[in-house]
């Protein structure tokens, strides 16, 4: 029974640990010849048919459809569910662009960290359109991450690539907590693997021609495509979607904690397979930003 019961927080933390390679995948494909658009297009179109195939076998294996009207009360009260979805895929999207170009520019530990702000992000969004304001702890959690953010961002203001990659890295933050709350008030109507299915394909057919203008879709050689793979089967598939299914078992308090894997094993990997230290400074930031988006989440 035990054992039970820590099987959805195990399977969060490999979950956030796989997800923290997608800057590595980036990094590397981008060295292959493919550009930050192209990965995101590839990521989700490499992805988007073996969902469609989960989603359908589990549809066969009994999993009944729930209604697809409005969606009444919730943060986006009368939105349909196709409108749910375009919201959420347009903004994973978007968030994708953005958190590519953050990974090109900026370090990986910082594009990873800046985009996780989201939690903060959606409690704002929370705050501004129910009108309900937040506890005392969130206050302390928003102040720790936006001085943490600081320090992290500080080191690159003499950089000018670097500090647009900061920017991005933390625009991303933004469409990422759209995409979250377009995802919250859709699982009220469909289950984890449809859902994912259709934003897949539609953040597929925003990427796609971005990526056509950006003009560097296809890899130099071989090892490209492997790095294209690793994006879509295991940070899409292995990470985002067995993330979505380890929080639907978990309380709020112990999935904000597994979740925190990500940036951290992102800031591991790429010191360990790209070189990428940090600094005192980053290293103090980085802790803080950490603090505030695990208060934030509880």
């Amino acid at each position: 029974m035990r054992h039970n019961r820590r099987m959805p927080f195990v399977t969060l933390l490999a979950g956030g640990a796989v997800l923290g390679l997608v800057g590595i995948f980036v990094r590397l494909a981008g060295a292959d010849g493919v550009g930050p658009f192209a990965a995101a297009f590839w990521r989700m179109a490499m992805a988007t048919p073996l969902l469609v195939v989960w989603a359908w076998w589990s549809e066969r294996a009994g999993a009944a459809s729930p209604p697809s009207g409005p969606v009444r009360g919730g943060l986006l009260p009368g939105w349909s569910l196709p409108g749910l979805i375009a919201l959420a895929a347009t903004a994973f999207a978007g968030d994708l662009i953005l958190f590519h170009l953050g990974l090109r520019w900026s370090t990986v530990a910082n594009a990873t960290l800046e985009s996780n702000l989201a939690p903060l992000v959606v409690t704002l969004a929370l705050w501004a359109l129910t009108r309900v304001p937040p506890r005392p702890s969130f206050v302390v959690a928003l102040v720790a991450a936006l001085l943490g953010a600081l320090l992290v961002i500080g080191a690159h203001l003499g950089h000018r690539r670097s500090l647009l990659g900061d920017l991005c890295g933390s625009a991303s933050a933004l469409f990422y907590a759209a995409y979250q709350i377009g995802v919250q008030q859709a699982r009220q109507r469909l289950g984890t693997l449809p859902l994912m299915a259709w934003i897949s394909a539609g953040a597929t057919l925003a990427l796609w021609p971005m990526a056509l203008l950006e003009g560097q879709l296809w890899p130099h050689d071989a090892m490209g495509w492997v790095w294209l793979v690793g994006l879509a089967l295991l940070v899409q598939i292995g990470g985002q979607v067995v993330i979505a299914h380890a929080v639907k078992h978990l309380e709020p308090a112990r999935a904000s904690v597994g979740l925190l894997v990500q940036p951290a094993t992102s800031a591991l990997y790429a010191w360990a397979f790209l070189g990428e230290r940090l600094g005192a400074l980053q290293a103090a930031g980085g802790a803080l930003v950490l603090a505030g988006i695990y208060l934030a989440r509880r």
